[in-house]
């Protein structure tokens, strides 16, 4: 199956963004922002092997394969112009398409990134071995475990794996160094996220030789959901500043 979807179609749009979810995410999570960034940005989402649609493929376990195949999804799939929104693991993700995308010639617009410290900074969590302590690890860490979630055993037996998957795959991340992207990168996090500071995520500047900007939310590691209007209004205006997008701030 298709690595992105498109969350609402719509072919007038001046630009397509293609967001990309945390760990154990869905893509459905930004299906609530077709209307919020209507009716000139077209939101597209991206599934990782082994959930959803593409619950029957094995689990990525390498960077390079699922970077490559995403890379050639937006060049195959999605009409230009081009951006990158990544939330987490999300960002980690967004910005190597984004250095892909740019080897290949179709360099990104700009590049948000949500929740996460800068590439080079080590993942902040240990993974334990049982999955019943993953989870509670997790939840320590990022509360962003649902307590009907967390109640059910079922569904956390389907939901560990995929889990643990998406984990593994941030852990083994390895930052290569190589030239900063041209485009503006947005990096965006939550006052109380306790995994990414104010520092961490100021020091995104050093990935673009464009423009750089910076924003805070209340809330912590998921505050997407919590700011969804202030995120999106944020959006709205960092897109905006490229292209003529002509909805009004309502």
């Amino acid at each position: 199956m298709t690595a992105l979807t498109c969350l609402g179609e719509n072919p007038a749009a001046a630009l397509r963004l293609v967001c990309f979810p945390h760990s154990g995410g869905q893509p459905g999570m930004f299906r609530r922002w077709v209307a919020g960034l209507a009716p000139d940005v077209e939101v597209w989402g991206a599934t990782l092997p082994g959930r959803a649609t593409r619950v029957s493929e094995p689990f990525a376990r390498q960077w390079s394969p699922l970077v490559a195949e995403i890379t050639d999804a937006v060049l195959d799939q999605v009409p230009g112009p081009v951006a990158l929104f990544g939330h987490s693991l999300g960002a980690l993700l967004a910005f190597e398409v984004g250095r892909a995308l740019t080897l290949a010639g179709r360099p990104p617009e700009h590049l948000v990134v949500s929740a996460r410290a800068t590439p080079a900074t080590p993942y902040p969590l240990t993974l334990p071995d049982g999955d019943e302590e993953l989870i509670e690890a997790v939840d320590r860490v990022y509360q962003g475990i649902p307590a009907a979630l967390r109640d059910s055993p079922e569904l956390l037996r389907l939901f560990a794996p995929v889990l643990r998957a998406d984990l593994e795959l941030a852990v083994s991340y390895v930052f290569r160094p190589g030239p900063p992207l041209s485009c503006p990168i947005t990096a965006l996090g939550g006052t109380d996220d306790p995994t990414v500071s104010e520092a961490e995520l100021s020091a995104w500047n050093r990935h673009t030789s464009g423009a750089f900007t910076f924003a805070r939310f209340p809330g912590g590691h998921f505050y997407l959901d919590a700011a969804e209007r202030q995120v999106l209004d944020t959006l709205w205006r960092r897109l905006a500043s490229r292209h003529a997008l002509t909805r009004s701030s309502s």
